[in-house]
């Protein structure tokens, strides 16, 4: 901007300031956190209002709250509860008074272990152990403990969406929405100015001009599933975030950290917004916690029903968390792969590689990896090598070359034509495409078995083709040849559509009922079992194992997905969905588990690691697209869902003896020292207390469960006086329970409430196994 010369005089001087400094703040576009409040408020109608923990007329005061207290007249702070006021520091900080010798604080109120948790993380004093893990620091591995201990059923996890109905992370943000453009000036839901943003590399804005501001929703179409309550909102930087779409009270805001209540969330989720960012501190790092998770999500990153509904299956395959369907960039370098501090964990690049081990470490599951189809090698080699690193020394890995190369609907089918064009010009496209993915799924193989050395029998390297053309799966391993010896296992789909009960039978199936559906899946098993044994032989005869890299029913309106634009019939989605939903789809499914075992899990060449059952998929929004998911969103009633019946009951089956939890369960009232159990008594399990260490007991009033229900107690909260324990049926659904010292009785909560409860800082979780200190010599432990 250019001014008009004219000699300096003292009033000159005065209005070129004045008009400079207009013109700098409509440029930084601070109206909603100026300067003049030193980016410790909101500068609102002409006036700042102050973070609390800060105070002055234009918010220069820091009362060193550390965003845990409110400002004090003497402009020292009230620290919250877990804080406290130190003299010396001139700031809250952590209150942990009451550590043990050898301990320190962890968090507010919330003291560390003596010992390092080796597979395991530290809560309240005392290490919390990964699935089969035992002892005091969680060093000592123990297959007895494991719930999916010899299981060969795997799980599709589904993808990172705003708008998915499966809840990983205690932190929303993880699976939040990619940036939209907003403008303060406009109602407009996206002006689409992303490209006038310089991005940082962790995805935040490092500056919104003008008006500019940038939201993303979270938790979109799952809210009424939800417990509503006091979320925690954490950022690094400076400047504003609010939240609209949904009615909201902040009860706390200050610089870094927000309480923000939404009562009633419902479908349209939440709508989190930066309007303002200091440029030279800009915000980052937002964490959206749910209720109950603020001193603990770090620890315990992920979802505590979402690790219940995955602990009884004995691998994950994450394909879709992987976003391996069309993933990007191309080509794929390591130096492009989504990181842990990227502000959402959706998109292209698929999810963090550290967040999928630090999953299956914690539920004790193997891993099914899909490289992504540009990968290049440096690529393959530092993803085998990071999962050598830092996977379970227990658990085994499945590496398969993208995902159905062969499906033309997706991008690496296209990718990989494209490559096959410039190495076989003369052949057709679809062999194209089939040569190349045979040349690359082999290096892959091969540079993973080689950052492996010794411990490559660990990793199963897959070779998956086209099921449903059993010639054009016979033409691609002709092709391969020799290199199949680069493979451990062919790899197949399982879905079974009841003898095209929408496409055969359209005419009847929107009049069918359930059980003339059930009686169409009764009828095409033969199908079903023709085929899993064609490939039995077809694995035999080349030396390989056979596994399941898909599968589970698949009634639905196959038009929408086979390249019809997303067309549907009238009714028939309507009835595929409620069929998914019905008692009657619980024996087709596992007639066709059991079908699956005893052709191809039973066969004596084909033990683990082959054999495995893949179903696909865990958790999904049943549409016109299909109804994938064996649950419709996390924390759903099990016990009413046939599809989870279904596999349960086929695992109690055929593994009958593996644990639902703990054989003994105790946690100890630190101040009392009153110890609380539940454990075989009589051959049923009772929950009691001890004042003596274990010698002798007082019953707790009885939950009532079923004589083959398994009791575990999870955790005491000394300041309430409560104890928190689950029942688990032998389907492995959970009710959940906690005993009032104060009213003598048992109350249920809703799954939601009762970990929001359970994580408190106050709670005291239970020993690890093997930890018990001696009192389980008095029970059959």
């Amino acid at each position: 901007m250019s001014l008009p010369i004219r000699p300096e005089t003292p009033d000159f001087r005065m209005q070129s300031y004045t008009l400079y400094i207009a013109v700098f703040f409509a440029f930084i576009g601070l109206g909603a956190c100026s300067p003049e409040c030193h980016w410790n408020g909101r500068y609102v109608s002409n006036k700042c209002h102050c973070f609390q923990g800060y105070t002055g007329v234009n918010c220069a005061t820091d009362c060193h709250c550390q965003g845990h207290g409110t400002c004090k007249s003497d402009g020292t702070c009230e620290c919250e509860t877990g804080w406290k006021w130190s003299a010396s520091q001139h700031k809250c900080v952590w209150d942990c008074q009451h550590c043990d010798s050898g301990t320190s604080c962890i968090g507010p109120g919330e003291c560390g272990c003596a010992h390092p948790c080796k597979w395991g993380a530290c809560r309240n004093g005392q290490c919390v152990c990964y699935a089969g893990y035992k002892g005091e620091d969680c060093s000592i591995y123990d297959k007895n403990l494991m719930m999916n201990k010899d299981v060969e059923i795997g799980i599709n996890l589904g993808g990172i969406t705003y708008y998915s109905p499966e809840v990983k992370w205690v932190d929303l943000a993880q699976q939040s929405q990619e940036w939209i453009t907003q403008r303060a000036s406009t109602h407009d839901w996206s002006t689409g100015e992303l490209d006038k943003i310089h991005w940082r590399k962790d995805g935040y804005p490092a500056r919104l001009d003008g008006d500019l501001q940038v939201g993303k929703l979270m938790l979109r179409g799952f809210g009424e599933h939800e417990e509503s309550g006091r979320y925690t909102v954490l950022y690094d930087g400076q400047g504003h975030i609010d939240f609209s779409l949904v009615g909201h009270t902040v009860h706390y805001d200050g610089q870094g950290r927000m309480i923000v209540e939404f009562p009633s969330i419902k479908n349209g989720g939440i709508f989190m917004k930066i309007t303002a960012t200091n440029p030279s501190d800009p915000i980052h790092n937002v964490r959206v916690l749910l209720p109950g998770y603020e001193n603990t999500y770090l620890r315990f990153p992920f979802h505590p029903l979402h690790l219940e509904f995955l602990k009884r299956f004995s691998e994950i395959r994450f394909m879709d968390f992987l976003h391996t369907n069309g993933h990007g960039p191309e080509p794929t370098t390591w130096a492009t792969r989504k990181t842990t501090d990227f502000h959402s964990q959706a998109g292209e690049e698929g999810g963090a590689i550290e967040h999928l081990v630090q999953l299956v470490n914690t539920v004790g599951v193997n891993a099914w990896i899909n490289v992504p189809h540009a990968a290049d090698d440096d690529y393959v080699k530092q993803l085998a090598t990071y999962v050598h690193q830092h996977i379970r020394p227990d658990l085994h890995v499945y590496v398969e070359y993208s995902n159905e190369v062969w499906n033309g609907i997706f991008r690496q089918t296209k990718y990989t034509r494209e490559q096959g064009a410039h190495l076989f010009p003369s052949d057709e496209p679809f062999k194209q495409g089939m040569r190349y993915h045979n040349k690359r799924a082999t290096e892959i193989a091969n540079i993973w078995k080689s950052v492996w050395g010794s411990q490559k029998n660990r990793v199963t390297t897959v070779y998956a083709w086209q099921t449903g053309y059993q010639g054009y799966y016979d033409q691609a391993l002709i092709d391969l040849g020799s290199r199949k010896s680069s493979f451990d296992a062919l790899a197949i789909t399982g879905y079974f559509g009841c003898d095209k009960a929408t496409t055969k039978h359209a005419d009847q199936f929107v009049h069918m009922t359930p059980q003339q559906i059930q009686h169409l899946c009764d009828t095409d098993l033969p199908n079903v079992k023709a085929s899993f044994a064609h490939y039995v032989d077809v694995a035999k005869a080349h030396g390989l194992k056979l596994v399941m890299y898909e599968g589970g029913p698949s009634i639905m309106e196959g038009s929408a997905i086979s390249g019809n634009h997303g067309s549907s019939t009238a009714g028939v989605t309507d009835k595929a969905i409620s069929f998914h939903r019905d008692p009657h789809i619980q024996k087709p499914v596992e007639d066709v588990l059991d079908t699956w075992y005893n052709t191809v899990s039973k066969a004596t060449f084909n033990q683990p690691p082959g054999g495995l059952f893949n179903y696909f998929a865990s958790v999904s929004t049943p549409s016109k697209y299909g109804s994938w998911g064996m649950a419709e969103w996390t924390g759903q009633n099990l016990a009413a869902v046939p599809k989870w019946r279904a596999v349960q009951t086929f695992i109690s089956r055929h593994w009958p003896n593996n644990p639902l939890g703990p054989k003994c369960s105790f946690v100890k009232d630190r101040v009392t020292s009153t110890v609380y159990g539940c454990f075989l008594s009589g051959g049923h399990y009772v929950c009691a207390k001890s004042a003596n260490g274990g010698h002798s007991w007082t019953n707790l009033p009885s939950l009532h469960q079923g004589s083959k229900d398994h009791v575990t107690v999870d955790g005491y909260n000394g300041k309430e006086k409560k104890v928190y324990a689950r029942v688990t049926a032998s389907l492995d659904v959970n009710t959940y329970h906690v005993f009032s010292e104060h009213t003598n009785n048992w109350s249920t909560l809703g799954n939601f409430q009762y970990f929001t409860e359970e994580m408190s800082p106050d709670v005291i979780p239970r020993f690890p196994v093997g930890a018990s200190h001696g009192l389980d010599a008095h029970h059959q432990c």
